[in-house]
C-alpha cells in the first residue's frame, strides 16, 4: 500500500470541524468521499488534528493509504476536480509508509483574529467585540501561556476525559493591525476551544476585568470556570 500526504485549505463555516461524525457535514467526511469516488474504493483518511466547527485551515496535512497507480500529480488534481468549492488540495505527495499526519507532526499553530469594528467582508474569519480593548495588558498577558502547562482551564467543560491536559506552548503573540486583534499560538498540541478560551480570557485583561498577572493563576487553578 503506497502512503500519499495531503496538505489542505478549507473553509470552515459551512462545516463541523474535521471529524466525520453522522449525519453532519465534516471535511474528513467529504474527502473521504470523493477519494473513494476516485479510486473506486474506501480510503480512511487521517488528519493532523481535529479542528472546532467554523475553524478555518491554510495547511491541514491528512495521508491515506491506497494502492493506486496513480501519481501524486495525477492524484492531487483528480481528487481537486470533484471537492466542493470550500476545500481545495495545496499539496499531495508520497510519503514513507510509516508516515502519519498526527503523530509525525512537530508542533501546530492557530490564530484567532478578532474584529474591533463589524465587517461584512471579513465576518467569516473574525469575531467582532463591541468592547474598546487595552492590547498591550492583552499581549503582556498572552505571554504567561507559554511552556508547558496544565491547561485545564482553557478546555472545553467536559473534554478532557482520558486526555492529557498538558500542552507546551512554544509561541504565544498577540498584536493589533488596524481594527483587527490576532493571537498567534503555537504549540505540540491543543485541547478542544484552548485557543478560544484563551482568547476570551485576554479580552476580559483588555477590558480592564482581570490583570494581566492573573493569567498564571488561572493555569494553576485547573478549573475552567477561572477562565474567561
Amino acid at each position: 500500500m503506497r502512503n500519499f500526504k495531503l496538505t489542505l485549505e478549507f473553509d470552515g463555516t459551512d462545516f463541523f470541524g474535521w471529524q466525520k461524525q453522522p449525519g453532519l457535514r465534516t471535511v474528513q467526511g467529504v474527502l473521504e468521499e470523493v477519494v473513494r469516488d476516485v479510486l473506486g474504493e474506501p480510503a480512511k483518511v487521517t488528519g493532523c488534528g481535529r479542528t472546532d466547527a467554523g475553524v478555518h485551515a491554510w495547511a491541514y496535512v491528512c495521508n491515506f493509504r491506497s494502492d493506486t497507480g496513480l501519481e501524486p500529480e495525477q492524484l492531487g488534481p483528480a481528487v481537486s476536480s470533484r471537492l466542493p468549492a470550500d476545500v481545495i488540495i495545496k499539496g499531495t505527495e508520497e510519503v514513507p509508509g510509516d508516515f502519519h499526519s498526527r503523530f509525525d507532526a512537530t508542533a501546530r499553530r492557530y490564530q484567532y483574529r478578532l474584529s474591533t469594528e463589524k465587517t461584512a467582508i471579513l465576518r467569516r474569519v473574525t469575531s467582532y467585540t463591541k468592547y474598546g480593548l487595552d492590547v498591550a495588558r492583552m499581549a503582556a498577558a498572552a505571554e504567561f501561556v507559554t511552556g508547558k502547562h496544565d491547561f485545564t482551564s482553557f478546555a472545553a467543560a467536559g473534554s478532557l476525559d482520558d486526555v492529557s491536559p498538558e500542552c507546551r506552548v512554544s509561541h504565544a503573540v498577540l498584536r493589533k493591525s488596524g481594527a483587527e486583534v490576532v493571537l498567534d499560538v503555537k504549540a505540540d498540541r491543543f485541547l478542544h476551544h484552548m485557543v478560544r478560551n484563551i482568547m476570551g480570557t485576554l479580552i476580559e485583561v483588555g477590558r480592564g476585568k482581570i490583570s494581566s498577572e492573573q493569567i498564571p493563576v488561572i493555569l494553576c487553578k485547573k478549573d475552567r470556570t477561572a477562565a474567561g
